[in-house]
């Protein structure tokens, strides 16, 4: 029986590329402290999602009365940090096993939302990030800046939960 192609399989990284990325030694070396990583970039990626997500709803509109300059000073740097710490558990684990974890389907997705998601908020910054931090109501661009990061980092949540199970092979009714 053969299978239909999956809809997303232009984007799959060629295997010769995830075979060159597999390096033994790194494997060995991770492989004690491997489900720590996991662990470590479970919660980085949780704390990112959930500090982001605050401020991306306060960018929309939500809870007017907190202030979004004492938000985003009190959460930028908190942001930073967990994104930088979920890269680096994040590749880690990718180097582990790349083979494996980049050969699923929704791999590439999440990683090209991921650079949307950076980028979103690299222009953000670079454009109408101080005019809305001094600005009494929240404006278009601001709320689209939010709406567009809220929906591209809670796809790469969705991405990584679809990447870790397989698909089911029968449907149960």
């Amino acid at each position: 029986m053969t299978t239909a192609p999956h809809a997303l399989e232009v984007l799959r990284i060629p295997t010769s590329v995830l075979v060159a990325f597999d390096w033994r030694p790194f494997h060995f070396v991770l492989q004690p402290v491997h489900h720590l990583v996991r662990m470590a970039h479970i919660v980085t990626v949780s704390g990112f999602y959930g500090a982001i997500g605050l401020l991306d709803l306060r960018l929309m509109g939500w809870n007017d009365a907190l202030p979004l300059r004492a938000l985003a000073e009190r959460t930028l740097p908190i942001l930073r940090g967990l994104f930088v710490a979920a890269v680096i558990t994040g590749v880690g684990l990718f180097l582990y096993e790349p083979v494996k974890v980049g050969s699923h389907a929704y791999f590439t997705p999440k990683l090209i939302l991921i650079v949307l998601g950076m980028a979103n908020a690299g222009l953000f910054h670079l454009g109408n990030f101080k005019s809305a931090l001094a600005a009494e109501t929240i404006g278009r661009h601001a709320r689209l800046a939010g709406g567009a990061s809220l929906l591209f980092w809670t796809m790469v949540i969705v991405f990584a939960c679809l990447n870790t199970e397989a698909a089911p092979k029968m449907l149960l009714r």
